[in-house]
């Protein structure tokens, strides 16, 4: 973040200030006094479970120089561990911004803020593969330009902001991951954001519970690409039902990618190997080959989007390759994990909805090695009234692709079973665990012989990255 002083930070944040020198210096927005470090302005956020102004006292300790709070006066410090001493009283030095709602202002302050920067923002959403394509674009731009993206998947109404107040005058670009679970939630994700270039990596059934249909959640990822300028380009796969039948939603150039399909940004001779995926990338008459190091079809597509981002940008063909062959995901999305006896297990623990899981299922059987296939899937969450369906369907998937094995775990592990039951699993081939100790104690036997290919997937609540630690330990090696 460029340095401004309080006074400044006070008028981004729609507040007053209250008390403090008007020409402190903020050199940062931060939200958790954990990591706040000597210079930052602490916001007071306040949830279901917790207050920060409880802790506007503790970050003054460690070097804040104000803070933005929706009380005055504040309520008394959080209480500290036995033995350590309380804060000591707030200085009059200490800056008090007051605003009528912190996180309001947290989200001003960065739609300001971004205002300020030549920055061209990149907005990135989807139902699944949101941060594996925002870090593409990330690995592509780098090749060229100056650019930051969004950490890890910070992609919410505080994480947004927070990305946004990161930015530097020296950045060209910014790479802006935006999720969403309730309608409503992008429009002013983009509102503060601003994007030139709107990314939708798919329309799926994610977060169902809150919506009527798909139609819903259809209309409420298109929302970015409705807050594009007329000058600005929206980048989408052509294979999308929903992004096809909702581009009238933005007045940008859309730049369609594809596999199988005519588009301005394709991909032919994929090939799945052990250690990556290899493809000829396209564009008009020029095509060169493309060596992803993760392990997945649906990767290819995020791949394209990537690329149209470096199209847009001005990059050739042989530079956006060499970004996209520099590529280094966060873990446990399609991770390919060598252990030993020659046993690999594909770990995409982070997270699942029904469109990720299919996909992941089909990868899982087209992985080449010569031993079993066997799957673990964890339940899936936020699929409301459609949950039940929804799990049978993908037990019915994986049932249809002749896995070895497929062991079920979490709420909806009884509906995977009976999916797969109903598509022709033998009883003995699916094996519903009550917990990750079970499913390990399991895949001693079915994941023990060289060429064994396990998948390991489930939604985030379900931590199956314990799982994949207690089968892998410290053995595995990753490609």
């Amino acid at each position: 973040m460029q340095p401004c002083m309080l006074e400044e930070a006070a008028m981004r944040a729609g507040g007053k200030l209250r008390q403090g020198r008007p020409e402190t210096v903020v050199r940062r927005i931060h939200t958790d006094t954990r990591t706040i470090k000597p210079g930052d302005l602490f916001v007071a956020l306040v949830g279901e479970n917790f207050d920060g102004h409880a802790y506007v006292s503790d970050a003054a300790a460690k070097g804040a120089i104000g803070a933005i709070v929706a009380q005055l006066p504040l309520p008394p410090a959080a209480p500290t561990k036995p033995g350590v001493l309380p804060p000591p009283p707030i200085a009059g030095s200490f800056g008090l911004i007051e605003v009528e709602d912190t996180l309001e202002s947290l989200q001003l302050s960065a739609g300001a803020y971004r205002r300020t920067l030549p920055v061209r923002t990149v907005g990135v959403t989807g139902s699944s593969g949101k941060t594996s394509t925002k870090e593409m674009i990330a690995a592509v731009l780098k090749q060229k330009f100056a650019t930051r993206a969004t950490i890890g998947n910070l992609n919410n109404h505080v994480g947004v902001p927070l990305t946004l107040l990161s930015l530097e005058p020296s950045d060209e670009f910014g790479v802006i991951e935006m999720g969403m679970n309730h309608p409503g939630e992008i429009a002013p994700l983009a509102a503060m954001a601003e994007p030139e270039i709107g990314v939708i990596t798919n329309i799926g059934t994610g977060h169902i519970e809150y919506f009527k249909d798909q139609s819903g959640i259809a209309y409420e990822k298109t929302e970015l690409i409705a807050s594009l300028p007329p000058t600005g380009v929206a980048i989408m796969d052509a294979n999308d039902p929903w992004c096809v039948k909702l581009q009238h939603r933005t007045m940008a150039r859309i730049v369609w990618v594809g596999v199988d399909v005519d588009a301005e940004w394709s991909a032919r001779d994929i090939t799945l190997e052990q250690k990556g995926i290899r493809f000829r990338l396209c564009h008009g008459r020029k095509s060169v080959p493309v060596r992803l190091p993760l392990y997945s079809r649906v990767m290819v597509t995020n791949a394209l989007l990537a690329a149209a981002v470096g199209g847009v940008a001005g990059m050739t063909i042989e530079e956006i390759a060499a970004g996209l062959e520099a590529l280094k995901l966060p873990g446990q999305r399609m991770e390919v994990l060598s252990l030993p006896g020659d046993r690999w297990l594909i770990n995409d623990a982070y997270n699942a909805n029904h469109d990720s899981m299919i996909a992941a299922l089909r990868s899982l059987r087209e992985f080449p090695s010569h031993g079993r296939k066997v799957a673990v899937l964890g339940s899936m969450g936020e699929l409301g009234s459609r949950a039940d369906d929804l799990h049978r369907s993908v037990g019915a998937e994986a049932a249809r692709l002749g896995l070895d094995q497929i062991i079920v775990l979490g709420p909806g592990a009884r509906q995977y079973k009976e999916g797969a039951l109903a598509a022709g699993a033998t009883e003995s081939s699916v094996l519903h665990c009550e917990d990750i100790p079970q499913a390990a104690h399991a895949l001693r036997v079915w994941f023990s012989r060289g060429g064994d290919c396990l998948l390991v997937k489930g939604s985030r609540f379900m931590r199956l990255e314990n799982l994949v630690s207690a089968i892998a330990g410290t053995h595995a090696e990753a490609h």
